[in-house]
């Protein structure tokens, strides 16, 4: 038996739950190509960021305390 067909063995032996730890896992260290329903997940990662005046103080005006 190769070993292509070993792991398909082990693969339809494990449950939806540990399948989707070891797809991780795959993703992880660049083996698998991350799924369709993570990029709906995370659909802005690696859209450009642009900060503007970062160290502004947010929404000032709406403190109490301070005004």
């Amino acid at each position: 038996m190769s070993v292509k067909e070993l792991l398909i063995n082990k693969l339809d032996l494990m449950s939806e739950n540990e399948l989707e730890k070891v797809l991780k896992l795959l993703q992880v260290f660049g083996l698998a190509d991350r799924t369709s329903s993570q990029s709906k997940i995370y659909s802005l990662r690696g859209l450009p960021i642009e900060y503007i005046d970062p160290l502004e103080p947010v929404a000032i005006s709406d403190w109490d305390v301070l005004g």
